[in-house]
């Protein structure tokens, strides 16, 4: 049988079951099954079958500029919120997706060489992130009332996120006995089944012991051992987290507000406040150091804004000052001597010691 007479949803299944049977966890598996499955049916238009030989590197390529002017909300039953094209980054996650399972195609031996070898990743534009301010935390938490089981566990989650930078999918999966209260700590289970040590602050401790031990509803059933409940006592969502935030956002004011920014304002605070790239690598959970040099760029960006605010020349108005000297008068409308008394430097005195040097003379010395 000529393996390239494979129908190409087939071995799309196939190559599910080969994810599965490698550990990757249920969304990453999710994720490229449904790329690979949109790709297939762009193919079919109308129905017809798919065999591996019909799709090729210009298949591919087409696809891809399918997707550049395809609209965001189309094919979902999402609710449209703006009317907007895929973001070039999540085009190049369905790229990737197809270079993946072209990669797995060859190595099973279903092709002679991998066809899309020379396909290349779409460039996306390098944005920096604004990270929030002080003065915008302030606002979101300010919308939580700490008086009710909602409130707290609303002022609880937005807190931990912010300390410690998690995933949405690894706060919602964080379970009771993932969280040493008493020490300060959690366990966290990151992607690729990689369990880490994450570290909180004291106001983080306080809060959610202050949740878990008088606010948190009681489980609807005795498997139910995740950290933050619904009212009704089950495991919070993604899409309750997500829900969450928008209502936040909206209710604050900070319209741009979403979970992945926590993350994004975590790891640049921690490195400004003098933490390192090593430390922070370890406590979001990145695998190599690639990731947190794009934090490293953001504090960059964020200290240009920060001298820009307390340039210590700016603050003393020196060009002021400068231009005052010039005319002959001060701030006060007054002469140049207090120009003179701000910018002559001092003379050098001479200080006497009673000591004696060496060769007999004075010992005196200039300051």
């Amino acid at each position: 049988m000529d393996k390239r007479s494979i129908p190409l949803e087939q071995l799309i299944r196939h190559y599910e079951v080969y994810n599965r049977s490698e550990g990757k966890s249920p969304r990453t598996v999710s994720w490229y099954t449904d790329c690979l499955t949109k790709f297939a049916r762009f193919l079919q238009n109308g129905g017809i079958l798919v065999n591996l030989a019909d799709a090729g590197i210009e298949e591919a390529r087409e696809f891809i500029l399918y997707l550049q002017q395809k609209r965001k909300w189309d094919d979902s039953d999402t609710i449209r919120t703006r009317d907007e094209n895929l973001s070039p980054y999540t085009i190049q996650g369905y790229v990737r997706s197809l270079r993946a399972f072209y990669s797995w195609l060859h190595r099973e031996g279903y092709t002679e060489e991998n066809e899309l070898a020379n396909l290349r990743v779409p460039k996306a534009p390098k944005k920096l992130v604004v990270v929030l301010t002080e003065e915008e935390i302030q606002k979101v938490l300010s919308c939580l009332d700490t008086k009710t089981e909602v409130g707290v566990r609303n002022r609880a989650l937005v807190m931990t996120l912010l300390d410690t930078g998690l995933r949405c999918s690894e706060l919602v999966n964080l379970t009771i006995g993932d969280a040493d209260l008493e020490n300060g700590y959690l366990k966290v289970m990151g992607k690729g089944g990689k369990e880490r040590i994450v570290p909180v602050g004291s106001s983080v401790q306080k809060i959610l012991q202050r949740y878990v031990y008088h606010f948190r509803p009681e489980p609807s059933h005795l498997t139910v051992d995740n950290v933050f409940l619904t009212i009704e006592g089950k495991p919070l969502t993604l899409n309750g987290v997500k829900l969450l935030f928008r209502r936040l956002a909206k209710k604050s004011g900070v319209k741009r507000l979403h979970v992945h920014l926590c993350r994004h304002t975590f790891a640049t605070n921690y490195l400004i406040n003098g933490g390192d790239v090593f430390s922070l690598q370890q406590i979001l959970g990145h695998s190599t150091l690639e990731m947190v040099r794009h934090y490293v760029t953001l504090v960059a960006s964020q200290v240009t804004v920060q001298h820009r605010k307390f340039s210590p020349m700016d603050r003393m108005e020196l060009g002021k000052r400068k231009s005052s000297r010039n005319t002959g008068q001060d701030n006060n409308g007054n002469g140049s001597r207090s120009d003179k008394r701000i910018f002559a430097a001092p003379r050098p005195k001479t200080i006497t010691s009673p000591g004696k040097r060496r060769d007999g003379g004075k010992a005196g010395y200039k300051t």
